[in-house]
């Protein structure tokens, strides 16, 4: 049975196994790009993640130095106001360098003497 009807059947069925094998390999082409892409947006993603991370930690540093600075400057800028008053630097002269004023005259007081120089010097630093 050789008529028109069963070979353009039969051109049809190939046509079609034709087309479904081209519609099958465009369709693996795009999942296998669609996955590669989405792989890539991934690995982009968690990399900027971890970097984020690390910029946070070190923020937190930076952050804690600072307010040390701060702190320190403010602690200086304290110092500096009482080194310009002048009784200030007076006590101070007295205190470190036993410096008298005329027709002053320092005494060593006995509790003192029986001290050693650290003890001293530790209780002048309080």
């Amino acid at each position: 049975m050789d008529n028109d009807y069963i070979r353009q059947n039969e051109e049809r069925k190939k046509a079609r196994s034709k087309t479904k094998y081209y519609v099958k390999r465009r369709l693996l082409i795009l999942l296998t790009l669609s996955a590669i892409i989405i792989t890539a947006v991934v690995v982009n993603t968690n990399a900027k993640k971890e970097e984020l991370i690390e910029r946070q930690k070190v923020e937190k540093q930076v952050a804690l130095e600072l307010e040390d600075i701060k702190r320190d400057q403010d602690m200086l800028k304290t110092q500096v106001r009482k080194l310009e008053d002048d009784e200030y630097i007076l006590k101070l002269a007295r205190k470190e360098y036993f410096l008298s004023d005329e027709g002053e005259i320092i005494f060593t007081m006995p509790s003192d003497s029986g001290r050693s120089e650290k003890e001293i010097e530790k209780g002048s630093e309080e």
